[in-house]
């Protein structure tokens, strides 16, 4: 893989390991849907000013109107942003329980080894026995970061850490989807569109929140929301999604090996969570996956 387009990727996964920080900011708080709400609105403007922008001066360019005339791809639309509307409420309500600040790690760790799966199963991708080498390294280094040998069964298997395993499975469909819907559409059109979807979807959470009474609002909330929204879901997003389209989403999810370290060292710079050798080695042998799964042959 170009080199490149490796440290293209690398700048996205960071951005995300940030998230992690951010997200966990705001689960402290009672406005998680709010949250969600401003988040999807705000990232749909966003990918609406780059579609723009990206079309203005293309005569040839035929309008998002042509994707109502296949009801199969509306379907999978449909799909994708269900998918991003799960993933974004196990995200914010995860952070609030369970092992909390080892989010990052189990979503991150769990999400390219079920998208692997899915990329088996739905694609009949084979893939050699250098790229499952790194699948099994990047699992093992996720297990030794979460340092589930700390804790009772009671507590690796409460509803907390069920949600994070969730928001894993939501993001490795959505990753998988992505890579289909966009042979007929574009990166721009598809994240626009999956988002304005979803906020529609979520209007029935924010109903009687009064997501228009600005008062309830603190800077914090605006800082990490648009953090969220701008720097991670509309550039992070779109160098992931666009990844997914060019090396298929087993390879792209590959690389969020990367985040689970890069969470943990900005929750030590960030939240004073002190790091331990058991994230030390984990988060490196995630990344060695990354480049073991990733390199020629």
């Amino acid at each position: 893989m170009d080199r490149k387009f490796s440290i293209y990727m690398f700048i996205a996964m960071t951005i995300w390991a940030g998230s992690w920080v951010s997200g966990k900011l705001i689960s402290t708080g009672s406005l998680h849907f709010q949250f969600i709400f401003w988040r999807f609105l705000i990232t749909s403007i966003c990918y609406m000013i780059i579609l723009y922008i990206n079309n203005k001066n293309n005569p040839d360019y035929e309008g998002l109107w042509r994707i109502f005339k296949n009801p199969i791809l509306l379907i999978l639309l449909l799909l994708s942003a269900l998918a991003l509307v799960g993933y974004n409420a196990m995200f914010i309500l995860g952070l609030t329980s369970g092992l909390a600040g080892k989010g990052g790690v189990i979503v991150t760790t769990l999400n390219p080894l079920i998208g692997f799966i899915l990329g088996t199963l739905i694609y009949r991708n084979k893939f050699s026995a250098k790229t499952w080498t790194g699948m099994i390294i990047g699992l093992i280094g996720g297990i030794i970061l979460v340092e589930p040998w700390k804790y009772s069964i009671d507590q690796l298997i409460d509803g907390g850490n069920l949600i994070f395993v969730a928001a894993a499975g939501f993001w490795a469909f959505l990753t998988a989807l992505g890579h289909k819907i966009q042979k007929d559409i574009s990166l721009w059109e598809f994240n626009f569109l999956i988002y304005t979807v979803a906020i529609f979807l979520t209007i029935p959470f924010i109903w009687n929140k009064n997501i228009f009474l600005f008062e309830q609002y603190t800077s914090g909330f605006w800082i990490n929301t648009l953090y969220l929204a701008v720097m991670a879901g509309t550039i992070a997003g779109g160098m992931y999604f666009h990844a997914s389209k060019i090396i298929g989403s087993a390879k792209a999810g590959s690389f969020t090996f990367i985040v689970p370290g890069m969470a943990l060292l900005f929750s030590f710079l960030f939240l004073n969570e002190i790091p331990e050798s058991s994230t030390i080695i984990g988060g490196t042998m995630a990344v060695g996956a990354v480049y073991i799964i990733n390199m020629k042959n």
